[in-house]
């Protein structure tokens, strides 16, 4: 056998592992081509080696679907010899091969879930796409208008001001929580300023739901809106424990005649939410409204839920900080709480109607599935029975809670006493015992006789039982902690007052959950300067004294103390 032959019969046993290009043969005037030793190849060998190009492999691009139901996607076929046929394991999605084009349309049905799609030639070679057909975790828009008012914002107030309206228009699937990232606030929104603030979301699908991690723009704007002082309050404390779902209480603000609602509940029986909500008084009158909101809970902890509304009031009310908000065809969720058995809830919310007819408002508690659209069907039905306490009811604010006390330094103190009475009815029924609800202003006219300042001391009383407290003390805000005797405990820091007459102004809310009557006064003797530990013999919730174990018999008697009694 010649070695051309030898070489040939090599050739045809033993593929090349890999693809070569194909050299040219020489012209007639060319060098002698070398072999890959550097040797002139035999007469009569061919001038090159020839190769074989394979088939590129079968390949689908995108390599993986993922789309919400009733959606559709093109898969492009590379690779592919004959005709094309697809299948799908599980009937999440239905298929349509186009020949000519080498695709696969893929089409989501209803059915959520995952699924194989397996794309086959007419050589049966095959690949493989996962699919998977899901909703998003949450829906998120992508920006949203958020309007507040205040002549000084606090950047704590509108922090929660922007993270509640985001909460407020982001809808989340059945077990998923969106969370807010961190957003920065501008440093200063006086009225008539508006600033874009990026917040980021992300929400968690698992393998029910698409993750979303993406950020909406809430374009903040604070309004120019003067001050208002409602004259009327709407009390909302009957029944207290609710036991089952309906109208707790129903009000109407006019346009000229704003309100505060000021509510307090402990939810019993069956979780469920409980709701304040705004509807105009004709469907076709929509209004515009401002709310000055302070509300708590839900906590089981009823004093916290009572002395958080009340703090976080009289930080809000003397800034106009509030927020406007459009009441229209569906009902406007101003608070909302998924209470479970025992919690407490309670919110103090200013009403002032700046455009548009009266709107409807009402305390509704709901089954935790229900709409915000659904809960127009509970708003028109009957109250509830209340619990025969008749808390509850609308009562005149105007030039009640305000009281001037005179005080002469090196005199008796100035004193008084506030929560045991009611304010007078608008409706003729319900009464208001502890003055919830009402802003009240003491004001201490000061006389200091003597040529050198003087120092001075505010305090409070506890005269009805445990209580906790909050004073603005010419505008700065002090609280004070919960106490049980009838001690007096100073508020804030000493006041210096100097020759001659001064003023002092003081504002308070009562804490729903405490005990009223309290007392204030002013003095000249320093009180005790903080209220004692809460679980101390006179704390609030004293807790038994431990006592000491009586000696073990090994131990025998102790030996008695000595007396100075002869």
């Amino acid at each position: 056998m010649t070695i051309a032959l030898v070489l040939a019969a090599l050739l045809q046993a033993t593929p090349l592992p890999s693809p070569a290009p194909v050299t040219p043969a020489p012209s007639p005037s060319a060098a002698p081509s070398l072999s890959p030793a550097g040797s002139p190849l035999p007469e009569g060998s061919p001038s090159a080696v020839p190769s074989t190009v394979p088939a590129p492999a079968l390949a689908v691009a995108p390599n993986a679907v993922n789309f919400h139901p009733g959606e559709a996607q093109t898969l492009s076929v590379s690779g592919a010899n004959g005709a094309l046929s697809a299948a799908i394991d599980v009937p999440v999605a239905t298929l349509t091969v186009d020949q000519n084009a080498r695709t696969v349309t893929v089409s989501s049905t209803q059915q959520t879930g995952r699924a194989l799609v397996t794309v086959t030639d007419g050589t049966g070679a095959s690949v493989q796409v996962p699919v998977r057909v899901a909703f998003n975790a949450a829906s998120v828009p992508a920006n949203l208008t958020l309007r507040i008012t205040g002549d000084a914002v606090d950047p704590q107030w509108l922090q929660a001001q922007v993270s509640r309206a985001v909460q407020k228009v982001v809808q989340t699937q059945p077990g998923v929580r969106a969370q807010l990232g961190a957003f920065a606030l501008p440093q200063l929104l006086a009225p008539g300023a508006s600033a874009d603030v990026p917040v980021p979301i992300q929400a968690a699908g698992g393998d029910q739901y698409f993750d979303v991690n993406t950020v909406t723009t809430v374009s903040v704007q604070n309004v120019n809106v003067a001050p208002f002082d409602p004259p009327l309050l709407f009390y909302d404390d009957d029944p207290e424990k609710v036991i089952a779902n309906g109208v707790l209480y129903r009000n109407r603000v006019a346009a000229n005649s704003p309100a505060r609602l000021y509510y307090y509940h402990q939810n019993s029986g069956e979780q469920r939410r409980i709701v304040v909500v705004l509807t105009p008084e004709q469907p076709n009158d929509p209004a515009t409204v401002q709310l000055i909101d302070a509300s708590a809970g839900p906590n089981i902890d009823v004093m916290s839920v009572g002395h958080a509304v009340s703090r976080d009031f009289l930080t809000a009310k003397p800034h106009n900080a509030g927020i406007v908000a459009d009441v229209g065809e569906l009902p406007y969720v101003a608070d909302d709480f998924l209470a479970s058995p025992q919690d407490g809830l309670a919110g103090s919310i200013g009403i002032n109607v700046l455009s548009g007819g009266p709107v409807d408002v009402a305390v509704v508690a709901v089954p935790p599935g229900v709409s915000d659209a659904q809960i127009a069907q509970y708003v028109n039905q009957p109250r509830l029975p209340d619990d025969g306490h008749h808390r509850t009811g609308a009562f005149m604010l105007s030039g009640y809670g305000q009281e001037t006390l005179s005080y002469t330094v090196g005199g008796d103190d100035a004193f008084t006493q506030y929560g045991a009475t009611t304010p007078p009815p608008a409706d003729g029924s319900g009464r208001d015992y502890g003055d919830y609800g009402v802003l009240r202003t003491l004001t201490f006219d000061v006389n200091n006789p003597t040529n050198a300042a003087a120092t001075l001391y505010l305090y409070e009383q506890p005269l009805g039982g445990v209580v906790r407290s909050s004073f603005l003390v010419d505008g700065q805000l002090y609280q004070v902690g919960c106490a049980r005797v009838s001690q007096k405990y100073q508020i804030g820091q000493p006041v210096t007052v100097n020759p001659g007459s001064s003023r002092i102004v003081v504002q308070t809310m009562t804490d729903g959950g405490s005990n009223y009557p309290l007392g204030v006064g002013l003095t000249a003797t320093p009180p005790l300067p903080q209220t004692p530990a809460i679980s101390a013999p006179d704390g609030c919730f004293p807790k038994p004294q431990a006592q000491p174990a009586p000696p073990s018999p090994e131990q025998g008697s102790p030996t008695p103390a000595p007396s100075s009694t002869p």
